[in-house]
């Protein structure tokens, strides 16, 4: 749980010392003779060295500290509203672990594609042969941003939001923990084609950062962040029962290879049915002779019959095994799924709310 700090607020979970980004600190103005916090960026350049200016958040060109909307900015930039109302529904979609994320090494052994998604909504769902990973915000690695923004009760400028967004970014950056745990996830993180993390920190310094968040519970996260890597298939077929809408999000842009994933299995059935009907003409056509049971032909007739016979037997079997198949699946992931959220819902883990970051 995150310790208060002296302001009244809910200190970082990270040291000062700790921090990757110092170009954010705190600064006190004194309107009306009280002393206001606000935050400021240090010029890095120029002859004074050590001043503080109003300006842009690090790296982030449209998101001006001074400006009003920038509290609705990094609301929009970290919040997953749909996600977090679909959490009691998500042990449908993945495993009931937030740990469940796979390195981003191993991600490319499963044959997945890295795939940069600024959306915090796509931010760990996979599907087929690539995953969405949000890159890391260059402010969320100031402790100054966090001190102010997420952490000071009374000078937030996120207001009521404040709580939901501090568990939100505590959910985010806990993932890079387990998305990077060697070297390699380290330096594939790096790359110019994904540049996840900013350039310019060691792995060691990436390492001390990220320990503490390491350390946080579930109950420090959002609800989404109760869960790791979501499968977005899945996501998308829950979506149309709970969300009410017709998809999470779309993985197919035009209707031609939207349709395309029916034509498969709509060919199956239509060979299933096309053997079985014409077993079933031979059969009776068999039995319209005049003496299927005498003739030259005899040998051929009950060949014929018993073909038929033969083929519609494996065509239901072939049905019943593909029924049984799935349902031995469903089955299988229940068993694991179903006592998990049983442990959970008497534990009073499933019921819980962010009322205390």
């Amino acid at each position: 749980m995150p310790a208060p700090s002296s302001h009244g607020g809910v200190s970082p979970p990270f040291d000062p010392a700790a921090e990757l980004n110092g170009q954010l600190e705190i600064t006190y103005t004194s309107p009306g003779g009280a002393a206001s916090p606000s935050l400021a960026r240090r010029l890095v350049t120029g002859d004074d060295g050590g001043a503080f200016t109003p300006d842009y958040l690090p790296d982030e060109a449209r998101m001006q500290m001074l400006e009003p909307q920038l509290a609705d900015q990094v609301q929009a930039e970290l919040l997953t509203p749909e996600l977090d109302a679909l959490a009691r529904h998500l042990w449908l979609v993945a495993t009931q672990s937030s740990a469940h994320i796979t390195p981003l090494h191993g991600q490319l052994v499963r044959g997945r594609s890295l795939v940069v998604a600024e959306s915090p909504r796509l931010h760990l769902l996979w599907a087929y042969d690539r995953v969405y990973v949000k890159p890391m915000p260059e402010y969320l690695l100031s402790h100054a941003f966090w001190s102010h923004y997420l952490g000071d009760e009374r000078a937030s400028p996120l207001g009521a939001q404040r709580a939901a967004v501090r568990a939100a970014a505590c959910g985010f950056v806990r993932s890079y923990a387990y998305l990077i745990r060697h070297r390699s996830d380290f330096e594939l993180a790096q790359r110019d084609s994904h540049r996840l993390i900013p350039r310019g920190i060691s792995y060691s310094e990436f390492c001390r950062f990220i320990r503490p968040f390491e350390a946080l519970d579930d109950a420090d996260v959002s609800l989404r962040y109760g869960y790791g890597e979501l499968r977005l298939t899945r996501l998308n077929f829950w979506t149309k029962i709970f969300l009410r809408r017709f998809t999470y999000h779309k993985l197919h842009g035009q209707y031609a290879s939207y349709l395309a994933r029916f034509y498969g299995p709509l060919l199956f059935v239509f060979a299933l049915f096309s053997v079985a009907l014409s077993a079933m003409q031979v059969e009776v056509s068999v039995q319209a002779l005049p003496e299927p049971g005498s003739g030259p032909w005899q040998p051929f007739t009950w060949a014929s019959r018993g073909f038929a016979v033969f083929t519609l037997i494996s065509v239901a079997l072939a049905i019943a095994f593909l029924v049984t198949l799935s349902a031995a699946l469903v089955i299988r992931e229940a068993c694991f799924a179903v006592p998990e959220l049983l442990r959970k819902r008497w534990s009073g883990e499933g019921s819980r709310r962010i009322t205390k970051v």
